[in-house]
């Protein structure tokens, strides 16, 4: 008997129904606040859209719109234990009447907008149903004991019905039993109306102010397939390059080392002059220095031992050193990234300073690594004459492979005249 009173009124002393209860509580208040600002903000940009000042109220309304999402998604959160995704942000590039157009033409920012005007009738509903459903039940309840309390006087107190009739002696305890059954009963499934209700609640925000998890599902494979072919086409290339240097440079180095080594080698034999072979011994030795220096080079290419060693900083630090046009370096990190963006971050850097050197015709830059949030930014700077622009097999379409290929992001601002900044963002988990 006691395990089934429990099973039944289990839910009345759970701090979860009561969490639900105050949410559905401050529904009421919440949509006349999402309701009184979306309606404010819409009358006023669409008044002013004649002005200049009607394009950043409406800007204004749809990160609003977004900001109901985030706060109606954290309450869900709170009250029910459910995160909810939020829609991702458009990247804002361009000029400033770009970026409004892309904040204007932000799905999830309408979205909360359109929210905010189904949440003031369920508000109100749900503020409606949840003082019914407590107040009547809990009133039932407490029927018998309440008009314990509560003098008779001349008009019968609450046991009066009607105009003249006053019930007395049983039937006032009929009535009370009765009534004290019926508020017990009403007290087993004014929990579960409450959740039910709450359900209704989660469904409606996330319907409206979160993706679709299968539409989320689906954009990442597509993310994913992006990268992954960025990252193929970026090992190509890299291979490609690796090979070139190797044929153009040491192969061709080693190649003469070994033909002078030989006519040498030859000359003395034939007693020949021996100061001859002493200046192809000399020369083969240059051409085996050099071939040293570009194998260094090559293997600093793939990866530099400094860049494992002592970190982005020291690395960074030692392209700087070798670069023809004075960079200025800034590393303001709490923490290492991880080795994969850690060795993106540097070859981004060194491809960028080679483009600097070899066509900006700067007279000096700077290079900016830093933490934003879970993301690495890097910000590339010169002043030299601009115009850099994404080609097709090009440097900057090779950085935006190797960069798309850790899930990052690049923008490029080169006007005509210069100067040029380029702006990474590199994930580097939390």
């Amino acid at each position: 008997m006691s395990g089934r009173l429990a099973r039944a009124y289990g839910p009345l002393v759970q701090g979860r129904t009561w969490a639900i209860t105050l949410h559905l509580l401050l529904n009421l208040v919440f949509c006349i606040v999402w309701f009184t600002v979306m309606v404010t903000l819409f009358s006023l940009s669409i008044g002013l859209m004649v002005t200049l000042i009607g394009l950043p109220l409406l800007v204004g309304l749809v990160n609003v719109g977004r900001a109901v999402g985030a706060v109606e998604r954290g309450r869900a959160r709170a009250t029910f234990g459910v995160s909810l995704p939020p829609f991702p942000r458009r990247p804002m590039d361009g000029t400033i009447f770009h970026r409004a157009r892309l904040a204007i033409g932000d799905g999830a920012g309408w979205r909360g907008f359109a929210y905010a005007f189904v949440a003031l009738p369920w508000g109100i509903l749900t503020f409606t149903l949840a003082v019914v459903t407590w107040s009547v039940s809990l009133t039932a309840a407490a029927f018998p004991i309440a008009a314990f309390f509560i003098p008779d006087g001349a008009d019968g107190g609450p046991y009066r019905f009607g105009d003249h009739y006053v019930l007395l002696g049983w039937g006032r305890f009929g009535v009370g039993f009765g009534t004290c059954v019926i508020g017990l009963a009403l007290l087993i499934a004014a929990p579960r109306v409450i959740h039910g209700i709450g359900r209704a609640d989660l469904w409606l925000v996330r319907s409206m102010l979160s993706p679709d998890p299968n539409r989320l599902l689906v954009d990442r494979v597509e993310q994913l397939t992006v990268s992954r072919d960025a990252s193929v086409e970026g090992a190509g290339l890299e291979l490609r390059r690796i090979e070139r240097d190797l044929h153009d440079g040491a192969q061709q180095r080693l190649v003469g080392l070994a033909m002078n080594l030989g006519i040498a080698r030859e000359r003395l034999a034939a007693g020949g002059d021996p100061d001859r072979a002493t200046d192809l011994v000399i020369s083969a030795h240059e051409e085996s220095k050099l071939a040293i220096s570009e194998l260094r080079d090559l293997v600093r290419g793939i990866h530099p031992s400094v860049l494992t060693d002592r970190g982005l900083d020291a690395a960074l630090s030692a392209l700087a050193a070798r670069s023809p046009v004075p960079i200025e370096i800034d590393v303001d990190l709490s923490r290492r990234p991880p080795a994969s963006i850690e060795a993106a971050a540097y070859f981004v850097v060194a491809e960028s300073l080679t483009n600097i050197a070899k066509h900006s015709r700067a007279g000096r830059g700077s290079v900016r690594v830093g933490e934003r949030g879970d993301l690495l930014v890097i910000e590339i700077y010169d002043d030299g004459v601009g115009g850099a622009v994404e080609r097709a097999g090009g440097g900057l379409s090779g950085l935006r492979d190797r960069i798309t290929a850790v899930e990052g992001r690049l923008r490029i601002s080169s006007p005509s005249g210069g100067p040029t900044l380029l702006a990474v963002e590199l994930p580097c988990g939390s």
